[in-house]
């Protein structure tokens, strides 16, 4: 089959023998913009919709982004495979490549042409043309970082049915300028009433985003179907907008507020640098540097209870496919399109920089009930290679008519957003015959080795200032730490890399330089270069990285000029 039967475009098959009860599994994709590792790693937050679908399913707490902005990791996962795009569209140099191409195709358009409903909720953020093109011509995906909720008529009219107007910030949380004085960057904050009446709930735009969804579905006209929903909310990124009603989950939040350790070492220097970081830390806590204790608390309380609001609303769609019978057979995968610094090191939002802070991204995984085949070729999950261990139950899994199913368990083995697509095409039965650089979740779950070829890796190159940086995930054969994973960056511009121990949850501790880590760096080096030769795509970094690091590599006299 084709996704273009006339033109012969996207190539697919379907394979038998992966439907539920009688037709390919309803599929639904859920996903946050910016949510720091902290809210879905350690404890505090209130997320009881988040918590129902881990016990149900598999929690991937080691799974990364192919780049920290919005943009580029989103055209990374709806494709399956790394981006061309380096840079969110509202900062990008004429002609960087900022949306997809015309021609690209992403996974959720072989669902559609393989009989599925698709239909759209929420942020784009890779271009309005492949999503009215996937999504049909009723779809209107907005494609900016900036929350739409000032100019959104829709949004506007969904106000006007409630007697309320566009709202304004009764408390703003707002940032101190590049002189150290004055006001500068404008996070959002807390609504003002209407109508001498606290801001609703169910009147934030997150609430819409559920609101149209579920419009969208009770109203698709082939219920015979199987359907594929995207609901991409905007949020916990900032500008908040916290409701009314959440007082006391406010005071709560406040009076068991943690202030990172690094930001603390930053107060007791004076606000001065720091050592061993690359300089575009420095230049983007000079922008959005968070100085004032106070102002730090009020972006992390805001930044949670965003978090939290959304999960109600997620929680609020989960409900309504449960009253439809739409939840037990389906496939439904939660996400964020990357992470937020959060306070660390001084820095809020995300950036032009490869950390684990701002790379590290929520996966949770819940299987359709009736799926008919087993995750791995044996009929079992490995939970041992797979780093699982038992979550949500006692048992970590459950078999039902000889299907093993793993649910309420927690996989640490590292994995990617780019295995998305493979996942899904596969739960839906169909094959490619296009590259795709990520490998399913099922393999994941499966205790299967990574193959070389599909390496997790990330880039970025420019957001608020430039800084072209290359990273990638790699597992250590060093005598110091045997089968631990680290995360490497190459800065390009910079004397500084990062080298990063990802087995643990907690901080950013940059090991390079570190002499104790001085092997695993070098083996860092030795993987790098290997990556980087294997695939054309990365030959804008291999060139420049081989100059550098010409010696520690140990590499032969060549040629580089690429005459042939």
């Amino acid at each position: 089959m084709y996704i273009d039967m006339k033109t012969g475009k996207g190539p697919f098959r379907l394979v038998p023998g992966r439907q539920v009860e009688g037709k390919a599994p309803d599929i639904f994709l859920i996903s946050m913009d910016m949510v720091p590792p902290q809210f879905y790693l350690e404890d505090g937050a209130n997320t009881p919709a988040l918590d129902s679908l881990k016990k149900d399913g598999v929690f991937f707490r080691n799974a990364f982004a192919s780049a920290p902005l919005c943009g580029p990791s989103r055209a990374s996962y709806l494709t399956g495979r790394y981006p061309y795009i380096t840079g969110n569209s509202e900062r990008a140099h004429d002609g960087h490549a900022t949306e997809l191409r015309g021609s690209d195709i992403i996974w959720p358009e072989y669902l559609k042409a393989a009989g599925y409903h698709t239909r759209h909720s929420g942020k784009s953020h890779v271009g309005t043309e492949i999503f009215t093109r996937v999504f049909s011509e009723n779809d209107d995906p907005w494609h900016r970082w900036s929350p739409p909720w000032y100019d959104d008529e829709k949004y506007l009219q969904f106000l006007g049915e409630r007697k309320l107007e566009r709202f304004s910030f009764d408390r703003e949380i707002r940032g101190i300028s590049w002189s150290g004085s004055g006001e500068g960057n404008s996070y959002g904050g807390w609504l003002k009433e209407q109508n001498g009446r606290p801001f609703p709930e169910d009147a934030t735009y997150p609430a819409f985003l559920v609101s149209k969804a579920i419009n969208s579905i009770e109203r698709r006209r082939d219920t015979g179907k199987p359907l594929y929903f995207q609901l991409d909310f905007f949020g916990p990124h900032q500008p908040f907008a916290i409701p009314g009603g959440w007082e006391e989950r406010e005071r709560e939040i406040r009076r068991g507020i943690k202030l990172p350790e690094s930001w603390k070492e930053w107060e007791k220097s004076g606000f001065g640098e720091i050592a061993n970081q690359p300089r575009v830390y420095q230049l983007y806590r000079k922008n959005w540097g968070m100085r004032r204790r106070e102002t730090l608390i009020d972006y992390l309380v805001a930044n949670q209870l965003q978090y939290e609001l959304i999960d109600r609303m997620i929680g609020n769609f989960l409900y309504y496919l449960k009253e439809k019978g739409l939840y037990k057979n389906s496939l439904i995968i939660f996400i964020a399109d990357h992470g937020e610094m959060n306070g660390e090191w001084g820095c809020i939002d995300k950036g032009a920089y490869l950390n684990p802070q701002v790379l590290r991204v929520p996966i949770i995984l819940k299987l359709p009930d009736g799926f008919s085949d087993s995750i791995s070729a044996g009929g079992s999950f490995d939970s041992h290679s797979a780093g699982i261990s038992a979550g949500g139950s006692s048992a970590g899994h459950s078999a039902e008519e000889g299907v093993t199913k793993p649910r309420g368990v927690v996989c640490d083995t590292p994995c990617s957003l780019l295995d998305i697509a493979p996942t899904v095409l596969e739960a839906a039965g169909i094959e490619i015959p296009e590259r795709l650089d990520g490998v399913s979740l099922l393999d994941t779950l499966s205790g299967m080795k990574r193959p070389d070829d599909k390496p997790i890796m990330f880039d970025v190159w420019n957001h608020v200032v430039p800084n072209p940086s290359v990273g990638m995930i790699f597992e250590s054969s060093q005598e110091i730490s045997e089968g631990k994973f680290y995360l490497y960056t190459y800065n390009a511009t910079d004397s500084i890399d990062e080298l990063y121990d990802i087995s643990g949850y907690s901080g950013l501790e940059n090991l390079f330089g570190n002499p104790d880590y001085e092997e695993v760096y070098r083996e860092a080096l030795s993987v790098m270069n290997r990556c980087l030769s294997q695939d054309e795509r990365w030959e804008v970094y291999k060139g420049y990285f081989q100059l550098e690091n010409a010696e520690k590599l140990k590499l032969p006299p060549l040629d580089t000029q690429k005459f042939l």
